[in-house]
């Protein structure tokens, strides 16, 4: 009599919760062997660094024979040698950032609805961290914190560069709306950032201070990185 093989038994939530805490840990560290989330194809750093340019090239052409010219190029410049300066320094640490974190990285993927919306909820405040989930909530919210700060000098230097853009359209036109309204949004994300910041703070100083840590894995090498 033959028999078919029965299909492995399904993870249990707890098995879940660590694989994705796992996960998480991996995106949130780096050093000779863990590198982040692994980068297919060009990198948002990349991209940033690469529409830096553009953008620059072109605010000679918008500002040319006027008098002014110096403040708008100068500061486009600046934010393109800063973004520039920023992909090499990312691609040299292995901090590039992704545009789309491949599905067998993705922390989230591993658990079912119930527990995403649930761990989602604490991870926003909304609802006191359980034990079972304590692990990989302060990965992810590590995780947040280092994208962050990797993110952080590669959209200051675009929108250093758009303000020099911004300021040669405004003084050749005589129309302030574009700078001023740059200006206005970079303020909003500033303060939207430094909200979210404090509230991933206070949910890490709700956790307990020793947390168990699952085993990390080591890296499989990657392919060079853009």
């Amino acid at each position: 009599m033959t028999t078919t093989p029965s299909a492995p038994p399904a993870a249990t939530p707890d098995a879940a919760m660590l694989e994705a805490a796992r996960r998480a840990e991996r995106l949130a560290e780096h050093g000779p062997t863990v590198h982040g989330p692994t980068v297919h194809g060009p990198s948002v750093t990349a991209v940033i660094a690469v529409g830096a340019v553009l953008l620059t090239l072109a605010v000679p052409v918008i500002v040319f024979g006027e008098r002014w010219w110096p403040g708008p190029v100068t500061v486009a410049v600046l934010g393109t040698v800063l973004a520039v300066r920023n992909w090499f320094v990312a691609r040299r640490r292995h901090t590039l950032q992704p545009f789309r974190i491949a599905t067998d990285e993705r922390p989230f993927a591993v658990l079912d609805r119930e527990q995403r919306q649930r761990t989602g909820r604490q991870i926003t405040g909304r609802e006191p961290v359980s034990a079972d989930s304590a692990p990989l909530v302060r990965a992810f919210l590590e995780w947040q914190r280092r994208s962050s700060r990797v993110a952080a000098p590669g959209l200051v230097a675009l929108g250093a560069v758009m303000v020099g853009s911004a300021w040669g359209l405004a003084l050749s036109s005589g129309d302030v709306w574009l700078l001023a309204f740059l200006i206005v949004v970079a303020v909003l994300i500033g303060a939207m950032g430094a909200v979210e910041a404090r509230r991933a703070e206070r949910v890490l100083r709700s956790l307990p201070d020793s947390l168990p840590s699952t085993d990390r894995s080591t890296a499989p090498a990657t392919g060079p990185e853009a």
